[in-house]
Order: C-alpha cells, then structure tokens, then sequence
C-alpha cells in the first residue's frame, strides 16, 4: 500500500474549546457563578479526528482556516503530533474559532460557537496533495458556511477524481432539521462513500427514530455507506444493496464518553484504510470507541487499535 492510500486527509474545524464543567446553568446577567473548573483544549470535529486518526498510528492531514491571533499559536502546539500535517490556512483579517462547552452531570453538553476564520473556508483553500490521499473526510460540516451545498459536492468531486474514499460527518444543524437542510444534507450524499451520523442526527435527517431503517433507507436513496454510531448499543453500518452489519458495545462501567465519537470514526477510517473489510472495521470500531469510555482521559494514550478478527465462515 502506497503512503498516498494509507493517508487520511480530514478537511474541516479546528478550534480551542473552553471546557466549562459543573455549570448546571448560565448565571443571571450581571452576576457571577464560581465553577469546579474551566479547561482549554483542542476543539473541533476535524481537529479532534485528526488528532485520533494520527495517534492510532495513521498518516493524517488536516486542512483547517484559522485566524492569526494568541489562540491559533495554541492550536500549532496541540496539533504537533507525530504522523499529523496540519495545513492551516490563515487569515490575517478574521480570528480563530472558539467554542466554549458548558457541561454538568445529569445533563447533556451545550455548545457556544464563534466560527471566525472557519466560515471562510472553501474548497480552493484545500490542496491539491491533500486531495491525493486515500480518504478524503469533510468534518464539522455546519459550521462550514461556504463548505455547504454544492460547494462540498465539489470537493468530493476532486476527491473522487484522486481516487480518495469520500467521507462526511456533518454534527447537528443550529438551524434544526429543516425540510431545507434535509434536502441539501441529501444532494451532497449522492458524492459520499461513507457517512458518519450518531443516532440522533440520523434520526434527524431522516424523520425515523429506528436507526437501523433509517440507515437501511438513507443509504438505499443515496448509494452510500451509513455506519451509525448508536452509543450503548455499539454501532450499525447500512450498505446500499440493502445489507445490514451490527456490533454490539460490551458492558462497561461508563468512565468518560466524551470523545468517544471521534474515536469510532478515527478507528473506523484507520481500519478501512488498512484494508479491513467493513465487518471488521465496524467491530474494531466498537471496541476501539468502548475501551476509551471505560477508560480515563490521562490514561487514554495506552487505549490501542484491536487487530482485526478473523471472518466467520
């Protein structure tokens, strides 16, 4: 296998994310809240896949629009990683994305985002090498205002004309599920290889709480794969002749679930890339993305891609 097959390229957010945490709501104006701790770290679904991709051992690009300010000389730091080039485009004239995270127990996270230099991205800013690898991924899709539509159509049109596997993982609209944004989520299906939703953007797209039929029909309308990401119950993957794969999650004592979505799609690619076949891919995924919810955030780093698993006859 040629470095070029091996390599992901993942084009899209990048970002410092402030991490809140036992903030159960927003003060009033003009008062203040005291909270356990406030954190800075890497942000973004296409930073944070890179950056998952590059540690299970995976040559990985990642093109990003950032500003030139305090907050994008953090971002280089946290994206010197071994087997990571980090293409970041700059633009003198915006600042970088921030997002701050506000999380407390019992209750989902909640997101504030600025995109800054993020919107401006577009699919001129995306090199032609980067285009050259064998999977070409398009993440943090709604925060790409000028990476939506057609715009995205034709940077999986290059892609594809590398001869790259062509992924999209779009996040949840801030606009909702609209019949708009079903539409256009569709028509950009139709250059997609394989799309990455969890259950609730699946659910969203579709209008179909079932996620296994909601796959089965999304992936029969648009031709592509659809492994969805269906948290306790492991993940699915839909294949367009109609063929459903399931893995089960094993039974952990839940540690930490934050980043484990990025973790399934990192070993998802990885295993593709090394020439697994989807079952087996799907199955490593599962376990890869477990392993790190049973496991603590220091103690990540010793979390390792499973080899693949025979096929049963």
């Amino acid at each position: 296998m040629s470095g070029a097959q091996a390599t992901i390229t993942v084009v899209g957010n990048t970002n410092l994310d402030i991490m809140v945490s036992g903030a159960a709501e927003l003060p009033e104006p003009g008062t203040e809240a005291i909270v356990p701790g406030i954190d800075i770290r890497l942000g973004g679904s296409a930073g944070n896949l890179a950056v998952r991709c590059a540690g299970l051992g995976q040559e990985t690009v990642l093109v990003s629009k950032v500003g030139d300010d305090a907050s994008t000389r953090l971002v280089e730091q946290e994206l010197a990683l071994p087997g990571l080039s980090a293409v970041l485009v700059r633009d003198a004239g915006l600042p970088s994305g921030i997002t701050v995270a506000v999380e407390a127990p019992g209750r989902d996270r909640a997101f504030i985002s600025s995109l800054g230099a993020m919107a401006e991205l577009t699919p001129q800013d995306v090199p032609a090498s980067a285009l050259g690898a064998g999977t070409v991924v398009l993440a943090g899709y709604f925060l790409l205002p000028k990476l939506r539509g057609n715009a995205a159509v034709e940077l999986f049109a290059a892609a594809h004309a590398s001869g790259a596997l062509t992924v999209l993982d779009t996040g949840w609209p801030a606009e909702g599920w609209t019949g708009e944004v079903r539409a256009e989520v569709n028509s950009v299906l139709g250059s997609v290889d394989l799309f990455l939703p969890n259950s609730d953007e699946l659910a969203g797209l579709t209008g179909n709480p079932d996620p296994r039929a909601a796959a089965l029909e999304l992936a029969a309308q648009t031709s592509t794969m659809v492994a969805a990401k269906l948290g306790a119950d492991g993940a699915g993957l839909a294949l367009p002749d109609g063929t459903w794969l399931h893995s089960a999650a094993r039974p952990i004592t839940p540690v930490d679930s934050t980043g484990a979505g990025d973790g399934f799609n990192a070993a998802f690619l990885a295993c593709l890339a090394r020439r697994d076949s989807p079952v087996q891919a799907l199955a490593a995924a599962v376990r890869y993305a477990t392993d790190l919810v049973a496991t603590a955030p220091e103690r990540r780093g010793a979390v390792v891609l499973p080899e693949p698993q025979p096929l049963s006859l």
